[in-house]
């Protein structure tokens, strides 16, 4: 089964190609590859953009590389939520002929970050740069260095391409398979 990740982003890949192989090693042979997809969105995605951005890069590496068997976009962004900001990510799954979606949990931005976007008058992922730099040694991962290391952004990819996948790959007495 050829499989096409919607993004050349090494994390995004080895999340993918875990998790893949997890779910679907037992029954077919996997080749798993990145597409450098078009997300259409800013860096840092703000509400229905991270939906967006996970459908626009499955379904650009679906018509650039229409040979594969199943596309898959991945794409993380900030959301508000009753009155507060969390990151959180979404899935897209394209196959040859439906399309599933799929999100994580979020983590709450911390009110340290959003001030200071708000005194800077700056996006998310350049007050991220910002901040690596002021306080150096930060990890390459925006929940790591919300949380000081203690959770990685990996989780919410991963969960959210779980949770498209389950629709697909679950068993014919599960209501995922009712008609």
């Amino acid at each position: 089964m050829k499989i096409i990740i919607g993004s050349t982003s090494e994390r995004k890949i080895d999340i993918a190609r875990k998790i893949l192989t997890e779910q679907l090693s037992l029954s077919t042979d996997l080749h798993i590859e990145g597409y450098k997809s078009n997300s259409g969105v800013p860096d840092t995605p703000y509400d229905k953009q991270t939906f967006d951005g996970s459908k626009n890069r499955a379904e650009d590496a679906k018509n650039n590389i229409p040979s594969a068997d199943m596309w898959v976009g991945l794409e993380s962004g900030l959301v508000e939520r009753y009155g507060h900001i969390y990151e959180e990510a979404w899935c897209t799954i394209f196959t040859k002929d439906e399309t599933f979606y799929g999100y994580s949990s979020g983590l709450k931005v911390p009110d340290f970050i959003l001030g200071e976007m708000k005194k800077l008058n700056k996006e998310h992922c350049d007050v991220m740069a910002i901040l690596e730099e002021k306080y150096g040694n930060l990890p390459n991962d925006t929940w790591g260095t919300y949380s000081g290391g203690m959770i990685a952004r990996e989780v919410s990819l991963e969960e959210a391409l779980r949770n498209t996948l389950i629709q697909i790959i679950a068993p014919d007495h599960s209501f995922y398979k009712q008609k």
